[in-house]
């Protein structure tokens, strides 16, 4: 697939609220162009230890702060494993324009809801119907699902698609 570059303005800095997955939210505001008011949110992973998650994450970071004019902790490893102090040194640079490099991504969910209970399967390549069953085919190669229709209640495909940020640069 292929990326985008937009315009955007950074407009919101939150810590993760969760210890398991220590980082930023972040939420930039698109302008200029047909895209002009488009949300796109992201999220800088800042756990401690050296993963490519966090380095990816780290380098968002300060690539915001240098956007900003904000001055990076010395030194700059020092953001990890404290999402706190990333957010409130981000905080500084609400309002930055940067320029996003973005690549469109999408889920497919299929819920089924029968007289045992309700079924979700996440991350669906496709749903085949047949006149007994539903095969929902997975993206990770699993082998296929057999979901029987005589059980059925209700059934639901749902996709989700975002923005997903493969690179921030200054505008």
């Amino acid at each position: 697939m292929s990326s985008r570059r937009l315009i955007a303005l950074l407009e919101e800095v939150a810590p993760a609220p969760t210890p398991e997955r220590p980082g930023v939210h972040l939420r930039f505001r698109t302008r200029g162009g047909r895209s002009t008011g488009e949300v796109v949110d992201d999220f800088a992973d800042l756990s401690p230890g050296p993963t490519v998650a966090s380095a990816l994450g780290l380098g968002r970071v300060l690539r915001l702060l240098r956007a900003a004019r904000v001055a990076a902790p010395r030194p700059p490893a020092a953001l990890l494993g404290a999402p706190a102090e990333a957010a409130r040194r981000l905080e500084r640079a609400l309002g930055a324009a940067v320029v996003l490099a973005v690549r469109p991504r999408s889920s497919v969910h299929f819920t089924v809801w029968t007289e045992q209970g309700v079924a979700r399967v996440d991350d669906v390549l496709e749903v085949v119907e047949d006149t007994t069953a539903f095969w929902v085919r997975r993206r990770d190669g699993a082998l296929a699902l057999r979901v029987p229709r005589e059980g059925v209640v209700r059934r639901q495909t749902r996709c989700e698609t975002w923005l997903e940020v493969t690179s921030i640069e200054r505008a």
